[in-house]
């Protein structure tokens, strides 16, 4: 895609200039140190007298009009090379100036480099164009011949006067009209003709104003189309922001919402820890103590059973011993074997009994460690957010709180912990 004019203006016009370089053979009033140029200014002005002496030339052939145009063609060359880049380049484009345009420069006071351009022609910002011009009408009239030369002796005369005579009595065209163009002028004070006036004064401001009418409406719609395309780029960035933004605010709305059921998790988390911190505790200490009773009466048991069985012992040699004189005198119906069963019976009944207290122990220790860790695995499931529903909550709580058997003595199912439980499921 080309750069726009507006672009290529604003990137090099205070970086690099023209001036013209012209013989004084060809200037009347022209100051070519102060008259510098930008790049859009040497445009028109290549322009503006390539267009004038393409006129004349039908009329009178001069060299003026090849010598614009060769500089006209190499200025294009340069203005399409610079036209063409994708960025622009300030060191690319004054090789590309020196190669094609001119290799003669200077650098300006604001330290800008000024090319300089040679030219053998008349330049249309001589603040006496409008006087070379009514002389070429008035040649061509007269003759078709020696354009150039004739310009180059009018241009004499008007700077030296003096010499009109010596050149009005030449038998040369090329002299001798400007001498009577210049003695005329002089000596009858005659004003150029109308046809003159609108040719060199109209007709040229007439074309600068149109000129200046084409680059205004060029450059409008350059602007014009150079701001619709920074206004489509700059909706574009906006709805991409603008997107961006949104899918930034699902993201956030997303994170927010993660946040706030971790924090809901936290919270019921925080709460069943409140509420169940007691009873997990105590369990936890009914586990240890359990534990601890169940020990101790399993040393107590071993102890007793050692101790019954020495005792056992004694007490066959002393029944048998006892009933041999007394039970079979006084106590016919009464045997020995009747005696050592009742009395091993009783021992059995006593480890029985302390069997049944260890074991008791071991159980309701077994029990309250699972109620520990329940109430624990409850906890790390609200935590982690799992959806527990009012049933199974139901049936958590009924787990935790349910009573716990001793095994030693049957109970009935119903008692002060169903009554809790009603009231906690009537409060769920």
């Amino acid at each position: 895609m080309g750069l726009t004019k507006s672009q290529v203006a604003n990137f090099i016009n205070d970086k690099i200039l023209f001036r013209f370089s012209i013989s004084n053979d060809f200037i009347i009033n022209f100051s070519e140190r102060e008259d510098i140029f930008t790049f859009d200014e040497l445009e028109g002005i290549i322009n503006s007298n390539f267009t004038y002496w393409s006129s004349i030339n039908d009329k009178a052939p001069n060299s003026f009009l090849s010598n614009w145009q060769n500089l006209k063609d190499k200025f294009n060359e340069v203005k399409d090379y610079i036209f063409n880049l994708e960025e622009l380049n300030i060191d690319n484009i004054n090789l590309y100036i020196y190669n094609i345009l001119s290799s003669n420069s200077e650098y300006g006071e604001q330290g800008e480099k000024v090319y300089i351009l040679s030219i053998a022609s008349p330049i249309d910002r001589d603040s006496e164009i409008h006087k070379i011009k009514s002389f070429v009408s008035f040649y061509t009239q007269q003759s078709q011949n020696n354009l150039v030369e004739a310009i180059k002796s009018y241009i004499y005369l008007s700077k030296n006067p003096s010499y009109i005579g010596s050149y009005f009595s030449n038998s040369y065209e090329y002299k001798f009209y400007p001498a009577l163009f210049l003695l005329r002028k002089s000596f009858s004070n005659i004003k150029e003709n109308r046809s003159d006036f609108e040719t060199n004064i109209v007709a040229p401001i007439t074309d600068k104003l149109r000129d200046i009418s084409v680059q205004s409406d060029k450059q409008y719609r350059e602007i014009t189309s150079f701001t619709e395309d920074k206004h489509n780029e700059i909706q574009k960035q906006f709805d991409k922001k603008v997107s961006e933004f949104a899918e930034f605010q699902k993201s956030l709305n997303k994170w927010q919402e993660e946040k706030q059921n971790n924090l809901n998790d936290l919270e019921e988390t925080y709460k069943n820890k409140l509420s169940l911190e007691a009873p997990e505790k105590l369990w936890n200490e009914r586990a240890v103590e359990h534990q601890k009773q169940a020990t101790i009466w399993t040393y107590f048991l071993i102890g007793a059973v050692l101790a019954l069985i020495f005792t056992l012992v004694l007490l066959v040699i002393v029944i048998h011993d006892y009933s041999l004189n007394i039970i079979k005198k006084d106590l016919p119906f009464i045997s020995e074997s009747f005696i050592l069963i009742s009395v091993i019976s009783f021992f059995i009944y006593i480890i029985r009994v302390l069997i049944k207290i260890v074991m008791s122990n071991h159980h309701l220790a077994t029990e309250y460690k699972q109620k520990a860790a329940l109430t624990r695995f409850y906890q790390a499931l609200t935590y982690a957010g799992t959806d527990i529903d009012k049933e199974e909550l139901l049936i958590i709580i009924n787990s935790l709180f349910s009573r716990v058997e001793t095994g030693l003595v049957k109970t009935d199912t119903s008692n002060d912990s169903d009554t809790i439980l009603a009231i906690l499921s009537k409060n769920l």
